[in-house]
Parts: C-alpha cells; structure tokens; sequence
C-alpha cells in the first residue's frame, strides 16, 4: 500500500516530460501540530544534474521544458496567439 497522497500528476508520455508531486501520509504522522510537512516532486524524462554538498545535503540543477513548467504552475500559462488582421 502506498503512502503517497497526489497533489499533481502528468504521466510521460513519448517525448514529453512527466511529474508527481505528492505529500506523504507517514509525514503528517509523526508532525507537529502547525507545523507544515514537505512535499515531494517525482520528475520522469528530464536532464538533470546533482552536486553533493559537504555536510549540506545536494544542489540539483535540472532541465524543465516550458510545457512541463506551465503544467507545474512555474510559469504562467501561455497567451493565446492573435491572427493579424490583413
């Protein structure tokens, strides 16, 4: 059984990228009260590069297509395109 609630997911599909952004149940768990959980970003099918840290965790640097950025709400939705009058 999983212990993943979905907040927002896009399957990969082909050559476009996907993503899972999910909280954990076990998280909420052992929480403190009003303190808020972390929540968790599962991306498929992109580049991406990783640096460990001393003693600091990592610094990860990763390669979003646009489209995959809208989706994740990072960049607003793309404007309708106009037709110019002739």
């Amino acid at each position: 059984m999983s212990t993943k609630v979905r907040i927002k997911r896009r399957a990969q599909e082909g050559d476009q990228s996907g993503f899972h952004l999910y909280a954990d149940v076990l998280d909420e768990m052992g929480a403190t009260e009003g303190v808020e959980q972390p929540v968790y970003l599962r991306l498929d099918g992109v580049d991406a590069e990783l640096h460990t840290l001393e003693g600091r965790g990592a610094s990860v640097t990763v390669a979003l297509p646009r489209e995959l950025t809208r989706d994740l709400g990072l960049l607003p939705a793309r404007a309708a395109t106009r037709k110019r009058a002739r």
